[in-house]
């Protein structure tokens, strides 16, 4: 079984103002490899986003737009499955594909949320991602693109663990675990 975590930090309100990427290779319930870039979002840096993430203008300076990294992001995703923590991670990669007018490519998206849900409906204080990184016992940096990507892996790997009685099945399709239904988007 194979998957890739994305989690995305945006520079201001606007979702297409990606200015970090990281993403997580998962095989077979391990991490095997990562990749993290800052973003040139071509925009404005809000004072509580930079609060919130601690990225700065001066970080992403000379660092790649957003299409400098689409080839590299459609060879990982495309036909492949994509988990993303809420919907926010989904749709900022819609909105500045729609921005930057690059052709969509298919991807299988799977939220983490709809999977902890399912998996763990005892979690108290809701399914964010740090109350759940803490509720299963993961340490890990909030807001850092990779940091959250690898941990939105991670909750995956414990929520199929617990479904499959300790055991990670390669032939299993994700979304048939978890009787999730199929979605298919374009990215």
């Amino acid at each position: 079984m194979k998957f890739y975590s994305v989690d995305v930090e945006t520079a201001n309100p606007d979702q297409s103002s990606i200015c970090q990427i990281g993403i997580g290779l998962f095989e077979n319930g391990e991490l095997v490899d990562t990749w993290k870039s800052y973003i040139d979002p071509e925009g404005y840096f809000h004072w509580r986003f930079i609060d919130i993430h601690g990225i700065t203008p001066k970080m992403v300076r000379g660092t790649p737009t957003f299409p400098k990294v689409y080839l590299i992001l459609r060879q990982m995703f495309e036909n492949n499955i994509v988990v993303h923590h809420s919907p926010f991670d989904r749709v900022a990669f819609r909105n500045v594909f729609d921005k930057y007018g690059l052709e969509p490519f298919e991807v299988n998206w799977l939220d983490s949320v709809q999977v902890a849900r399912k998996t763990w409906d005892e979690v108290d204080g809701g399914y964010n991602l740090a109350n759940l990184a803490s509720y299963l016992g993961i340490q890990f940096q909030h807001h850092d693109a990779l940091e959250d990507s690898i941990t939105c892996g991670k909750i995956l790997v414990k929520a199929i663990l617990k479904i499959q009685n300790g055991y990670v099945v390669p032939k299993f399709h994700i979304k048939t675990i978890f009787y999730l239904p199929a979605r298919k988007n374009f990215l």
